[in-house]
């Protein structure tokens, strides 16, 4: 499976960089257009045989000077923000049509399809078995899979329930389990994968849709192209 983790960390960054919220003015507070109203004003109103104090007045102009290159920032830094918005959308929708692997105990069943269901074992284990459940939390399937190595393993279920029969498409929970050869439990991580079939962005956060689920970006851990 090809690995597209650059994919992921932009989208990452991006979406951290979009969550940022921009600076916003408060509307109780002076601009600089108005601060340059308020000095105009002063140098109309003061008295001509009592001009205003040099260092007064040249210290004002300072913090003009200041207030506008804040103001200045503020827009670059809007901007930025709002590239950093559409850089984001435009990544994460590069990844529709893909086949994510994400971390979840479902799986999608398409009736005359084989599901897959994928177990990466921590060490290796004599006695594995996968626990099938609809969505009522009634057990439909329990497989006896045997003893399997340590590392990822992909598990297939026909979609047939303990009897032989097909069960109906729909999204199934799977539990399975581990022993060692003295009965302890192995630790594992259950994954799926799907094709991201769509995804909404939602303040500054993406999410995709893939094998009738909602992923957040963290719950992608691979991407195959």
């Amino acid at each position: 499976m090809a690995v597209v983790s650059s994919t992921i960390s932009q989208i990452q960054s991006a979406a951290a960089a979009a969550q940022q919220p921009a600076t916003k003015a408060d509307p109780t507070a002076l601009g600089k257009d108005d601060f340059l109203k308020l000095l105009t004003a002063q140098l109309q109103q003061q008295d001509p045989t009592q001009p205003m104090d040099n260092t007064a007045f040249v210290a004002q102009l300072a913090q003009f000077s200041s207030l506008e290159q804040m103001s200045n920032v503020n827009t670059t830094l809007t901007q930025m923000l709002t590239s950093q918005g559409t850089a984001l959308e435009t990544t994460a929708a590069g990844m529709v049509g893909k086949t994510a692997v994400f971390t979840t105990d479902q799986v999608e069943l398409t009736p005359g399809t084989p599901a897959t269901i994928n177990a990466n074992l921590s060490a290796a284990a004599t006695n594995v078995n996968v626990i099938i459940q609809d969505s009522s939390g009634s057990t439909v399937r329990t497989i006896g899979v045997g003893a399997l190595p340590s590392g990822l393993n992909h598990l297939t279920w026909d979609g047939n329930d303990n009897s032989g029969n097909p069960m109906p498409a729909d999204t199934y929970t799977v539990q399975v389990l581990a022993q060692d050869l003295s009965g302890n439990s192995v630790p594992l991580t259950q994954s799926g994968s799907a094709r991201i079939t769509g995804m909404t962005i939602s303040n500054g956060t993406p999410s995709f849709l893939a094998g009738g689920q909602t992923l957040q970006l963290s719950d992608i851990s691979e991407l195959d192209e």
